[in-house]
């Protein structure tokens, strides 16, 4: 595999690089290639003109392609030039499907992609671009997962000169699409992906809930109050012709599948003070603002990047948020491509409305990040495995020495906000523990069951345990509640014994319990229960004697609530007890 990048500007025209790449070994040898071109404006007439010259002049050569991002504020610049990359395959292959949405939904086109992938010999990689930032491409991406969930989906949204002037393009060939979805399946038993996911980002204040929201990315009500209202709140921003300038650099942060992930408001609505993003943000997510200085950016990209060196890519494709550039300056922000193009110098990028990962848990769609896929067809050259990294040379000035008032406002807000945040812990654990027994109560319980349900995935699957310790009303009005207390403390110090730190254990009320376990199975989930109730049975008890539980167990479900929940383990543990006692029950 091989990849080589052109830049278009005065020392290279387009007929240029159309000869250099004939001249290219590769070509010559008649290898499968693809181009990339993103183009800098998105006016139709000139890009048509681009493509059919590459069409023309490159017979064989597929072509791909988008409009790029332009900047975002004074201070910052896009880059002006059109960029291409070729990728030339030995042993691989791929195909390229267009679906134009003027006429279909993302849904429906990620269902008829998905009869095409059913044909495609080991497909490995999908590379989408999609045009017209309304047309949210998740639902494409989830029908991609539901093929098969390893496979890698990247790319990027295409970017438009002016920021809430959507005039965005993505091309096949010699055809521009201004409402569509390009994917290019990337298919072959010798290609070998790494993926970079840089945010840097982080959150920032209290947790906030979405009540009002539609599906093509339009969030209304934030706490059941206009979206806008969370700019002007925390922010102090007015609605203005600055929006975007004085937003972009704080995202919306959202947990998935346990990563944290960033949501760019893209424009305000004037009439009601909603948000439009370029992604769904459903009903009932917790979001908060987040935050960055130009040195956590910087640092996650180098130490990410020199951790794709070890992989050795024979191309790097980069996909980047513009909102990255307006935070760090021109400067910075090439020093981010520099780490990767000292990975591989022929590493290539594209600015858009959104980045797009489906890998590693991510979902797909991402803001105010920087996608790196490396590609490599085949193992690991001797010769290569030797090469070392070649130290990018940051100024010093940078991240040392005088500090700019921005990032030291910074540290200052981290750390009052460490110091309160660990004040709220000191009365959480005072707020949340039970008296008696010192595990959790039931306003802990809740509160963890809903993060589990926010978080789904990221822990395995989640088994819910519900005990109740049988006849404890006889035991009570036999020997004294002192008893009673005495086997409660007495039992929950036992099954801490042998339960472990990731384990989650709290009283649900009286006589009842809850467990909370992560990466767990139905069969694992039926194996712990019953080890709880087998080393209870086994308890002696001074003057009680022996006790036995009653439970019930599920395992977590996508579309659960805290309350679905607990009621499933309710009804299990109600069917135990109406079943024998001293037994465990669990329910799907």
């Amino acid at each position: 595999m091989k990849q080589y990048r052109y830049i278009l500007n005065r020392q290279l025209s387009l007929e240029g690089m159309i000869q250099e790449i004939r001249e290219l070994p590769e070509y010559k040898a008649g290898l499968k290639a693809f181009l990339q071109i993103v183009e800098p404006n998105c006016l139709p007439e000139p890009i048509q003109k681009h493509l059919n010259k590459l069409h023309d002049g490159l017979p064989g050569v597929r072509i791909i392609g988008m409009t790029s991002h332009g900047a975002l504020s004074r201070e910052t610049h896009s880059i002006r030039f059109v960029v291409c990359s070729i990728l030339f395959f030995e042993k691989s292959t791929f195909e390229i499907d267009v679906f134009n949405c003027h006429g279909m939904t993302p849904l429906e086109a990620g269902k008829g992609f998905k009869f095409a992938l059913r044909e495609y010999k080991s497909p490995k990689a999908v590379l989408m671009m999609s045009s017209d930032f309304s047309l949210c491409p998740e639902p494409f991406i989830d029908c991609i997962n539901e093929f098969d969930h390893e496979l890698i989906a990247f790319g990027a949204l295409a970017g438009t000169n002016q920021m809430g002037d959507d005039k965005s393009l993505i091309f096949v060939d010699n055809q521009i699409y201004n409402r569509a979805i390009l994917a290019v399946t990337l298919c072959g038993d010798d290609l070998h992906f790494a993926c970079d996911y840089n945010l840097g980002f982080r959150s920032l204040g209290k947790e906030l809930v979405v009540t009002k929201s539609d599906d093509v990315g339009v969030v209304y009500e934030i706490d059941n109050k206009p979206a806008f209202e969370i700019y002007g709140d925390h922010l102090g921003i007015e609605r203005n012709e600055y929006f975007f300038e004085n937003t972009s650099s704080f995202p919306f942060m959202l947990r998935q599948n346990g990563h944290y992930l960033a949501r760019v408001a893209l424009d305000y609505r004037k009439e009601d003070g909603a948000l439009e993003f370029a992604s769904q943000i459903p009903v009932g997510s917790t979001v908060s603002l987040g935050y960055a200085t130009s040195q956590y950016l910087l640092e996650e990209s180098y130490y990410n990047a020199r951790r794709m060196f070890g992989f050795h890519p024979e191309a790097i494709m980069i996909y980047v948020c513009m909102s990255r550039r307006m935070l760090m300056g021109d400067d910075l922000a090439e020093l981010e491509f520099d780490f990767y193009e000292n990975v591989n110098p022929n590493a290539t990028w594209a600015h858009g409305y959104g980045e797009i990962l489906h890998a590693h848990g991510l979902r797909g769609f991402l803001n105010a990040s920087l996608v790196a896929v490396g590609i490599r067809e085949g193992e690991v050259s001797e010769e290569e495995k030797k090469k070392k990294y070649k130290e990018v040379d940051i100024p010093k000035e940078y991240f040392v020495g005088y500090r700019p008032l921005s990032e030291r406002l910074v540290r200052f807000l981290e750390s009052t906000t460490s110091d309160l945040r660990s004040a709220v812990d000191q009365l959480f654990r005072v707020a949340s523990m039970d008296e008696l027994t010192q595990i959790y109560n039931r306003r802990a319980l809740n509160h963890f069951m809903q993060q589990q349900i926010d978080s789904f995935g990221s822990e395995g699957q989640i088994m819910v345990l519900l005990v109740d310790i049988d006849h404890f009303k006889h035991v009570n009005d036999t020997y004294g509640h002192d008893v009673g207390d005495m086997i409660l403390r007495e039992g929950v110090d036992r099954v801490k014994s042998f339960v472990t730190q990731k384990d989650i254990i709290g009283r649900w009320g009286g006589e009842e319990f809850i467990m909370i376990s992560p990466y767990s199975s139905k069969e694992k989930a039926i194996e712990v229960a019953e080890l709880i109730r087998s080393k209870v049975e086994e308890l002696d008890f001074e003057v009680a004697g022996h006790i036995t539980l009653s439970g019930g167990v599920t395992i977590l479900r996508r579309d659960d609530t805290v309350d679905s929940v607990f009621k499933r383990v309710d009804d299990a543990l109600y069917e135990a007890k109406e079943t024998g006692r001293n037994k465990m029950v669990f329910k799907d």
